[in-house]
């Protein structure tokens, strides 16, 4: 395989790769993780190896590990109209979740409208095709314009809230709508 066709089928540049082989860049667990299924590499096997599990633990249950795609924001946006399947090389990085669902997506926070509870360059997990209910976290957009906010139901009323009081909570109204694109159901914060 050469280095473009590994890169398109990881969605690593080649030139990263490259510098992966000639020990100039380590790659991270989930770039690693990447690599290796595009290699068709035994994941346990790899893991034993190297050193990262020992042979006494046996096999690892890796595969019960879901990757999940980290998207922008504009892609977010138009999560429906693709249904959920995307070219691979349009996801910015793959994470490995234990995270249950089929569409799933993730996306980085990218302002402080949701502090003190996540902050920007956390990691949010996002199934579509959950129902989000009062007070879940969502994912919404309107006119390409993709936010993240919390649900709530007041009667009839619906209202995309912030959890920063410095900004101000949206109705969602005939004049103002707002679609749902999914239902947060989990954060990572990396170190």
């Amino acid at each position: 395989m050469s280095l473009r066709e590994a890169a398109k089928a990881s969605g690593i540049s080649h030139v990263h790769i490259r510098m992966i082989e000639e020990g100039k860049r380590s790659p991270s667990f989930d770039r690693m993780m990447s690599l290796l299924r595009t290699y068709l590499v035994d994941v346990n096997k790899f893991l034993i190896e190297t050193g990262y599990v020992p042979s006494s633990v046996g096999s690892v249950n890796i595969y019960s590990l879901k990757t999940i795609p980290i998207i922008s924001w504009e892609l977010a946006a138009r999560w429906a109209e693709i249904n959920g399947t995307f070219p691979e090389a349009e996801a910015e990085e793959w994470i490995a979740g234990d995270v249950i669902g089929q569409h799933l997506f993730a996306l980085r926070v990218r302002d402080d409208s949701m502090l003190t509870e996540f902050r920007a360059g956390d990691i949010i997990i996002v199934n579509p095709d959950m129902k989000p209910e009062h007070n879940d976290y969502v994912i919404a957009t309107e006119k390409g314009e993709t936010t993240f906010k919390r649900l709530k139901r007041y009667g009839n009323t619906v209202v995309l809230q912030p959890l920063n009081p410095k900004y101000e909570d949206t109705e969602i109204s005939e004049t103002n709508r707002h679609r749902i694109i999914g239902k947060v159901v989990k954060k990572e914060k990396r170190y």
